[in-house]
């Protein structure tokens, strides 16, 4: 999806033949033994219920090497199916046994395993520390199988980092190490993972050599896994599918997306499949096919339907998108909403596009070398026959000139709804956006809040330390998740001790160093213009560490005459604001819808490796 960056569909692969690479010693323990088999057949409860009872049997025989093993079972069962922190901290107990023992081999799948799970909750930089650790413990044993597939690994973790060198690198290496090992299978699958690194690269920086690139690695391999792997194979034609889309060969790009289709329907693969026809529903939205772009958007909520809530959701938003271009506002309203309410406790900030504008500038732009034509048609009339036709052309110029007059007219009035139009439509969707995310914070609060603290209770009341501390951290947590969704310290701090307060938190969860100086503001905004207010300083400082790269920021807000003056400013790398590119990206397009609804103005000052400063100006009125 053009929207999206490439989903791997190799990575489960990827995952679970990990799992079958690494053998371990469940010798006297049948247990384990039968454990394994249900995490194959991924019976996980069941697995788990058997892993805890040789854990059991090993801690009475006081077996050490056995209870490591225990524990790496149970964290395999968390690392399945979450939370992926509880996993981590049972792979720890299970390394402290091994180093004990002085088992490398154990170690080193330990560090693997750490690697992973804090690649899975994006710690990067802490998985790579163990992949590397893994690595050079398997290299000192020339392990190779441990050594390629970490390696895979590493690659990985440098592809969805956007290190495209480093992962193809990593690839190349791991896919070296695989033909020597003659492992067909993960050959073709480092293979795969060498043209992906080419597709993302492409994308990022929208190189048309690189996506033929990718292409044509992709043709390479796709013969190969039509046998070995057809989940594989329409992954490839998916991939291929995309690309074409990326270089705008439309027909080439439905012709690939169609035949994975099909194939990804049959395995039962609905992720995949509900994937494949959201690319095929933009495809058509791009060469403006609305009707056949509806038709695979509702597909692709039926597949994902009870599968997948993350393509369920994006053809929700497809469909808004759908909508919206084709000017059917109260649809698009709806579609946004369903595609709002599916978000899974991430919210994404609007996403609402100036439809009118470029269309409004092209129909004047149309009507004005309409009128040039017109009058240069009559003056050449003029030239051919100035006499016989002089009467008619006054009358024909009269009448033009009460036509141009009507039109412009009707046009105006035309331009001036639709914009109202577009700019309601875009407050409702904040509005809408807004209320979800106090229902929601509020039911995590009273709902949710309220259970977990009947749990910590009950645990305290019975000892249970372990589910108390654990019940604790998911109690803070859910609060965390409900204070972001929705700051309700406004109504008990005010506006000004509550952005005071978001800087804060900034400062403490950031490397970055802020200065603030903010006056008294709270008598001046209405509750909703608060709330605004507030949303527009957090997307503000939002983009700044997510984009910025800076090291200091400095927030003041100031009260000057009939006008609340903002300037955040930073240090970080700047962009030219002038790229028209820069200016379509979300984070800018939800200031500037929210800095129209507090009907005041934004002036950026931004230079490549100078910082960025955001000047905001919200008309207000004096304090009676």
């Amino acid at each position: 999806m053009i929207r999206h960056l490439i989903l791997l569909v190799f990575s489960t692969c990827l995952c679970l033949n990990a799992q079958t690479n690494f053998v371990y010693d469940t010798t006297n323990n049948k247990d384990y033994e039968s454990a394994l088999r249900l995490f194959q057949d991924r019976n996980y409860d069941e697995a788990l219920a058997m892993v805890n009872i040789g854990l059991e049997k090993a801690q009475k025989l006081k077996d050490k090497n056995q209870i490591a093993c225990g524990y790496f079972y149970q964290a395999r069962y968390y690392e399945k199916l979450g939370p992926y922190k509880e996993s981590i901290r049972i792979y720890k107990k299970a390394l402290t046994i091994f180093r004990a023992l002085d088992d490398t081999a154990q170690v080193s799948r330990c560090y693997y395993k750490l690697g992973f799970n804090h690649f899975k909750i994006a710690e990067y930089d802490i998985g790579l520390n163990y992949y590397f650790k893994s690595l050079k413990i398997d290299e000192e044993r020339n392990y190779k199988p441990g050594i390629a597939l970490t390696l895979e690994r590493i690659g990985k973790l440098y592809l969805n980092t956007g290190y495209f060198y480093k992962a193809r690198e990593s690839f190349e290496r791991s896919l070296a190490m695989f033909i020597e090992l003659k492992d067909d299978y993960r050959t073709i699958m480092n293979e795969q993972c060498v043209a992906v690194t080419y597709q993302k690269e492409a994308m990022k920086f929208q190189n048309d050599s690189l996506f033929n690139k990718a292409i044509d690695l992709y043709k390479v391999i796709l013969p190969k896994t039509s046998k070995i792997s057809p989940e594989m194979y329409a992954s490839l034609l998916q991939n291929i599918g995309s690309s074409y889309r990326f270089l705008n060969q439309y027909e080439n790009s439905l012709e690939y997306l169609k035949k994975s289709l099909p194939v990804q329907v049959e395995l039962g693969l609905h992720k995949d499949s509900s994937h494949t026809c959201n690319d095929i529903a933009e495809t058509y939205l791009d060469m403006n096919q609305l009707a056949e772009a509806k038709t695979y958007a509702l597909k692709a909520i039926d597949l994902a339907k009870g599968f997948d809530l993350h393509q369920e959701r994006y053809a929700y938003y497809v469909l808004y998108l759908i909508d919206e271009k084709a000017q059917n506002y109260p649809s698009a309203l709806a579609n946004y909403k369903k595609y709002q309410i599916l978000e899974d406790s991430i919210f994404s900030l609007n996403k609402t596009n100036k439809i009118n504008d470029l269309r409004i500038k092209y129909e004047s732009e149309k009507q004005r070398l309409t009128i040039e034509n017109q009058k240069s048609n009559i003056a050449l009339l003029d030239a051919e026959n100035n006499v016989k036709t002089q009467w008619l052309i006054f009358g024909g110029l009269g009448l033009l000139s009460i036509f141009l007059l009507i039109t412009i007219s009707k046009s105006k009035n035309t331009a001036k709804k639709e914009k109202k139009q577009q700019e309601k439509f875009a407050q409702d969707l904040m509005q809408s956006q807004e209320k979800e995310r106090t229902r929601i914070a509020k039911e995590l609060h009273d709902s949710v809040g309220q259970k977990l603290t009947l749990i910590k209770r009950k645990s305290q009341n019975t000892d249970q330390i372990e589910l108390t501390n654990l019940t604790n951290d998911a109690l803070e947590e859910v609060r965390s998740i409900s204070r972001g969704l929705y700051p309700a310290l406004l109504k008990e701090l005010g506006l000004s001790r509550s952005i005071k307060q978001l800087v804060d938190e900034y400062d403490e969860q950031t490397k970055l160093f802020f200065t603030v100086d903010i006056d008294s503001i709270d008598a001046y905004f209405t509750e909703s213009a608060g709330l605004n207010f507030y949303r527009l300083i957090q997307e503000c400082l939002t983009n700044i560490v997510k984009h910025a790269k800076a090291k200091s920021v400095a927030v003041t807000i100031k009260k000057e005459k009939e006008s609340i003056i903002t300037l955040i400013a930073d240090n970080g790398k700047g962009f030219n604001v002038e790229d028209s590119k820069k200016q379509n990206t979300l984070g800018l397009k939800t200031i500037f819808e929210r800095i129209k609804i507090l009907e005041g103005q934004l002036s950026i000052d931004s230079k490549l490796n100078f910082g960025t400063n955001f000047i905001l100006t919200i008309p207000v009125k004096n304090e009676s």
